[in-house]
């Protein structure tokens, strides 16, 4: 179906244009000024995308907007949860947060409509109210939300993906209004998602120069996944100094995934099992609800308090069945597990103004998660008899707390300094009948100073400006990390598919951080950015392998120094009709003590950028798209240890049809270029050994009804 909707734009746009009434003007694609202010007016550094730019291509989740934003990129292999990476760094570099407070455990940002939010901010450096943890930078979703007076609406979204001619159909349903001084709003979304993974394995290891194993193995996973989701919204303005809002999401899915390998040796020894049938059952549910309290004191003052709760709980059945090369069954592994989660937040921030342009601002946060698991495991062989049967438990705790104060200061009016000093501690413990107990204490200071220094500045919006960012910051392993619970493989464990445990001896990584930007900003539409920074990090972790019992196991451990520069480009630009964006980021990092080449932070690329243009073609008829490229990357853990990746490019279009001012609909297609993801590890030490999976891709086709009731 979408394919033969391509065709009809021109036609489309040319019928728009004849029935648009010749007295109406033609609406252009404009960035926000009131978005393209906050970045330049703000003292602290951050890339503001505005609510326009996260509905403008119909992206089904955050992630497809964000890896067009400068400087990030994301590891998206088919499958696998996608993972953002900033400046080359991945997700655990990477401080997400929810409307300023970190998000709970269990937050994917593919997990939400764009449809929720109001504006992402893309903080280079993070602030002492948000938190130290932002080694590479934080992303801060900010939730939509109804202010009192505002029209009540209702907005219905219904429509459908098609990826390799799996449809994945999707309803998104909005209702604001208002009773009195409280202001609703409702987002229900019901949605399928199917994804066809087809991969290939390639295994090779060499002994003196000499083949001793060529394998490649076929696979097919048939992921599904139907999902709904309840997220109210509410504001009530208690009084002229009192105000309250309330948001909540209930998330509830189902996954059915069924997938098949099949083995091919050409040199040395099959595997265990050549062939194997899996299949893998949960319902995940997922549960947050947020309550804040906004008070106006005397003298411009005002207190802000937050309590936080979420709720996970994950209920999973996995079964493996291996067999022979000629399909008879060999063993039956089923695996049944429940990990959930409980977080409790409670934080606040008081704040004064002293004199003109000058706030000061103090505040707080507590935090308490806890986390259980079983894991009940029993392989059985061909005849049914008894091969292992486990049952593990494992319960742990994390205690956060948090401190911080900060000063904004307009010094003049060309001059502007945040100053922030955060400290916060963390308390991780657990343990189980399968994992020694885990008591981990850490607690880290991370000052922070940022300027900005406007050169001339314009009331017309242009002029020049600089900035300068100087902090620490720190990376605090998670519970999965610390706890030494074995996660294993069902077939052929080796120094390239090892076994996974935590180690309990783990500490928080520590970073300092420079940040320089220089900003031009032509119009309040047109704007160009060049910034550099450099970054030193102390106890970086490093996967480090070894073998137990003939056992290969994969475990975190520090590793000493590291060092992380990088350059980034951005600029964007309107003309009539027709607006522009192009940005470039470069990246460096070095591994002291590791030997090189390729001695760089593991899956950083050395480059990556993205061009995007939107044009209205007519009143009626919107059209655009963007062109990605992430670089691929050579890295290496150790001295035997080392992986790549293939060099991605993706091409996205999109067209908006404008019927009427209630109705839309809107077409889109996503990785036109449908390039295979490629990544590969090697092992150098005994002998040499690879591991190489090929992913192929597909273009994800999507048309979409908006319709205004």
């Amino acid at each position: 179906m979408p394919l033969l909707l391509l065709p009809l734009l021109p036609a489309l746009s040319a019928t728009a244009q004849t029935a648009a009434p010749p007295t109406e003007p033609i609406q252009q694609v404009k960035v926000s000024g009131a978005t393209a202010d906050l970045r330049r007016q703000s003292t602290t550094t951050a890339i503001v995308v505005g609510r326009e730019e996260l509905l403008r291509q119909g992206d089904a989740s955050l992630t497809d907007v964000l890896r067009r934003q400068p400087g990030i990129t994301v590891d998206a292999a088919p499958g696998r949860q996608p993972a953002i990476r900033m400046r080359g760094m991945g997700s655990g570099y990477v401080l997400i947060l929810l409307n300023g407070v970190a998000a709970p455990s269990g937050f994917a940002l593919e997990s939400i409509s764009p449809d929720l939010v109001e504006r992402v901010e893309i903080q280079r450096v993070a602030t002492a109210e948000t938190g130290g943890q932002a080694v590479a930078g934080a992303i801060n979703i900010i939730l939509r939300k109804i202010a009192p007076g505002t029209a009540a609406r209702d907005d219905i979204k219904a429509g459908s993906a098609v990826l390799d001619g799996y449809a994945a159909p999707t309803l998104v349903a909005q209702h604001n209004g208002q009773a009195g001084p409280l202001a609703y709003l409702l987002v229900a979304t019901l949605k399928r998602s199917r994804n066809p993974v087809t991969s290939v394995d390639s295994d090779e290891a060499a002994q003196d120069e000499q083949a001793t194993l060529l394998r490649r193995t076929a696979g097919f996973d048939h992921q599904v996944e139907d999902m709904l989701e309840l997220a109210p919204r509410l504001n009530w303005r208690a009084g002229a100094a009192d105000s309250f809002s309330s948001q909540t999401f209930v998330r509830a899915r189902r996954t059915n995934n069924a997938a098949t390998a099949s083995e091919t040796t050409e040199i040395g020894a099959p595997s265990a099992f050549p062939r194997a049938l899996s299949s893998y059952r949960a319902h995940p549910l997922k549960v947050y609800a947020d309550l804040a309290w906004s008070r106006r004191l005397q003298n411009g003052a005002s207190l802000n308090t937050k309590l936080i709760g979420a709720y996970t709980r994950i209920e999973g059945d996995f079964s493996y069945r291996g067999m022979d090369r000629e399909g008879g069954l060999l063993e039956t592994h089923r695996v049944a597990s429940g990990p959930v989660e409980r977080e409790t937040i409670f934080n606040g921030s008081w704040r004064r103004p002293v004199g003109a342009g000058h706030a000061l601002a103090a505040g707080w946060e507590f935090g308490l998660k806890r986390r259980s698991e079983y894991r009940r495991e029993h392989q059985f062989d061909a005849a049914g008899a008894a091969l292992l049967a486990s049952d593990e438990d494992y319960r742990a705790s994390v205690r956060r707390s948090a401190f911080f104060i900060q000063d904004e200061w307009d010094i003049m009016r060309a001059w502007s300094v945040y100053v922030g000093l955060r400290r916060e501690a963390l308390r991780t413990s657990g343990g189980g009948n399968a994992a020694a107990p885990v008591d981990a204490v850490s607690s880290v200071w991370s000052p922070i100073v940022q300027t900005l220094y406007k050169l001339q500045p314009d009331t017309n919006g242009r002029g020049d400006q600089f900035r300068l960012a100087v902090g620490r910051s720190y990376k605090a392993p998670n519970i999965a990390q610390l706890l030494p619970r074995r996660y294993t493989v069902d077939n052929d464990n080796s120094a390239t598919n090892p076994d996974q445990q935590g180690n309990p001896n783990l500490r928080p990584e520590l970073a300092l951080n420079l940040d320089l930007a220089w900003e031009r900003y032509f119009s309040k539409d047109s704007m160009l950015s060049v910034s550099a920074f450099d970054k030193r990090i102390d106890g970086v972790t490093l996967s480090r392998l070894f073998q137990n019992g003939g056992t290969w196991i994969l475990m975190p451990d520090n590793a000493g120094r590291a060092r992380v520069r990088g350059l980034e480009f951005d600029a964007r630009t309107t003309h009539g009709a027709l607006a522009g964006r192009v940005n470039l980021a470069r990246n460096w990092s070095r591994l002291e003590q590791v030997p090189g080449p390729h001695n760089r932070i593991d899956g950083q690329p050395a480059w990556s950028g993205n061009l995007g243009l939107d044009y209205t073609a007519s009143v009626k008829l919107d059209v655009g798209g963007n062109a990605g490229y992430r670089g691929g990357y050579a890295s290496r853990q150790s001295a035997v240890q080392a992986s790549e990746g293939a060099p991605k490019r993706q091409l996205d279009l999109y067209a908006l049809w404008k019927m009427s001012r209630t109705a839309r609909l809107r077409m889109s297609a996503a990785d036109l270029l449908h390039q295979d993801y490629v990544e590969r590890s090697a092992y150098m030490g005994d002998g040499y050994r690879t591991r190489s999976t090929v992913f192929r891709t597909h273009t994800t086709w999507r048309v979409v009804w908006e319709q205004s009731l």
